[in-house]
């Protein structure tokens, strides 16, 4: 049961979803078994009855999110909001409520999937892997509530959908934009040292788990604005001389840096990067 609130009716859907405005004239989506019985326009919804409410991005759109969200089972969107409630334990989702109709849709969508034995192949399982460990586990939890709740198991690569709405729900929109930029960007470096040194690097491995973990922070610094600590010049002396192939190759990630972020990388910030990759290339065996 949701919290007493003054909701008025604006149009019933079904028995189980309603549209209606909140004391801030707002359109939300109001779901819960028997919300809809017997009411009509301009009464107040039964919070007794209601379990979830729903409140779009874009409020003109609410009729249309409530059709969306009456033909989905209730059963569904009851644990849609409980898969909600575990992400925002773990993670301190922001804004829970504008995730509902997206989360319920999806999982109602995978399920139908999981029945019917059709896979789908998910982009970006391995960049969300190491970029939002917290939303992935988050969403790994999800699929366990869905076992549990509704007998599917669904594909692994499923907590990936998921954790990508969770993570939606924490940026504003320049954010995740960023944020989408960084998945492509991290997947564009390792395809560019994989063409330039002919070595098929094993990304599940811990010395990809700490490049990414550096490149993360380089990210964050980046889109901040912010400069890394000086390098010791001896240290770029150092590579530029024992290992010009990998200082080239740290040139050729900053230069995927500079397109991505419209920022020039320092020298200090490219020998970093040199270090990573000179460590990255050695335990996969790569010699300079």
């Amino acid at each position: 049961m949701i919290p007493p609130q003054r909701l008025v009716i604006q149009r019933v859907h079904n028995n189980n979803v309603v549209l209606a405005l909140d004391a801030r004239g707002r359109g939300v989506v109001v779901t819960g078994p028997g919300v809809g019985f017997g009411a009509r326009r301009g009464v107040l919804v039964d919070t007794e009855r209601a379990e979830a409410v729903y409140v779009p991005e874009d409020t003109s759109r609410a009729d249309a999110a409530a059709g969306t969200l009456a033909q989905i089972p209730p059963v569904e969107i009851l644990l849609a909001r409980g898969i909600l409630e575990q992400a925002t334990a773990l993670t301190g989702l922001a804004r829970p409520e504008t995730l509902l109709l997206p989360i319920a849709d999806h999982l109602h969508h995978a399920i139908a999937r999981a029945r019917e034995g059709v896979v789908i192949d998910l982009p970006l399982v391995w960049e969300v892997r190491h970029l939002y460990p917290r939303e992935l586990a988050a969403g790994r939890t999800a699929l366990d509530m869905i076992e549990q709740r509704l007998g599917v198991r669904l594909p692994g690569d499923e907590a990936t959908a998921f954790a990508l709405h969770f993570v939606s729900a924490t940026f504003s929109g320049e954010v995740l934009d960023r944020t989408v930029s960084m998945t492509q960007a991290l997947a564009e470096i390792f395809d560019v040292l994989e063409e330039e040194t002919g070595t098929r690097l094993d990304r599940e491995s811990e010395a990809a788990a700490r490049f990414v973990t550096h490149l993360r922070f380089l990210f964050v610094r980046l889109a901040d604005g912010r400069k890394v600590t000086v390098a010791p010049a001896l240290v770029g002396e150092a590579l530029e001389s024992s290992v010009p192939e990998v200082v080239r190759l740290a040139r050729e990630v900053a230069a995927v840096l500079d397109a991505t972020w419209g920022q020039h990388l320092s020298v200090d910030e490219t020998t970093y990067i040199a270090l990573h990759v000179h460590r990255l290339l050695s335990d996969a065996g790569h010699g300079h």
